[in-house]
């Protein structure tokens, strides 16, 4: 046997996968509603476990991700429609919707439907519209108030207003964590409940770091739900 053949069969051995060493740059696609529960404790994960490795969040609704995973993704979180072939989903969570408003503004003990419909709402709509999930799935208009892009700025712009806002339950609860003042109220009808799903290359099965990141997720939305 030639003296260099174990050097050579060494160097075709991949090296294995240390997430403690790693500095692999992974790129996640998040809903902004996934953002808001999950970003966080994912780097705080990473700040104990892997210190080098570092994600790129790129910004992924139902309508773009199969583009976003076309443009290099390894990995998504988010409600997702019919997908091709070449990508993976497994469920993460599933969310239901709640009504998040002040109570010093928008005093009411219980929620009705007349109610809901005579106050004024801030929405979500990813097409710069004035509809919502109320609107799709029940074919009623709210009045609107103000429509943006992302649930990023719904906390503030709900507290010290009678603004009421829809959103799904996982947001709800993150936002008056972070703002106590704010309070969840049961809607007195169910718009919808959508799955989010965890979301991967078919041909990233393999890729160790990639495993990892998924797994990671998946603990996360497991303690979230």
């Amino acid at each position: 046997m030639s003296a260099i053949a174990p050097i050579v069969d060494a160097a075709l051995v991949p090296e294995r996968f240390d997430p403690a060493t790693s500095d692999r740059t992974l790129r996640l696609g998040l809903s902004d509603a996934s953002e808001v529960w999950l970003l966080p404790p994912l780097l705080r994960i990473l700040a104990r476990d892997a210190p080098g490795m570092r994600v790129v969040v790129v910004p992924v609704q139902f309508r773009t991700v199969v583009a976003a995973f076309a443009a290099g993704l390894d990995a998504a979180a988010t409600v997702a429609d019919e997908l091709p072939a070449s990508l993976r989903r497994a469920p993460l969570l599933q969310s239901g919707f709640v009504c998040v408003h002040d109570p010093r503004h928008a005093p009411f003990r219980t929620l009705t439907e007349r109610t809901y419909f005579a106050h004024e709402h801030v929405i979500v709509s990813y097409n710069a519209d004035l509809r919502g999930v109320v609107e799709d799935t029940l074919r009623k208009q709210r009045k609107i108030r103000c429509s943006v892009p992302t649930f990023a700025s719904l906390g503030a712009l709900i507290e010290g207003t009678a603004l009421l806002a829809t959103v799904p339950s996982i947001v709800a609860r993150e936002l008056v964590r972070l703002r106590p003042r704010l309070a969840i109220k049961r809607l007195p009808f169910e718009p919808y409940t959508g799955t989010i799903e965890l979301l991967w290359p078919a041909a990233s099965d393999d890729d160790e770091p990639g495993r990892w990141l998924r797994a990671r997720v998946t603990e996360i939305a497991q303690a979230a739900g």
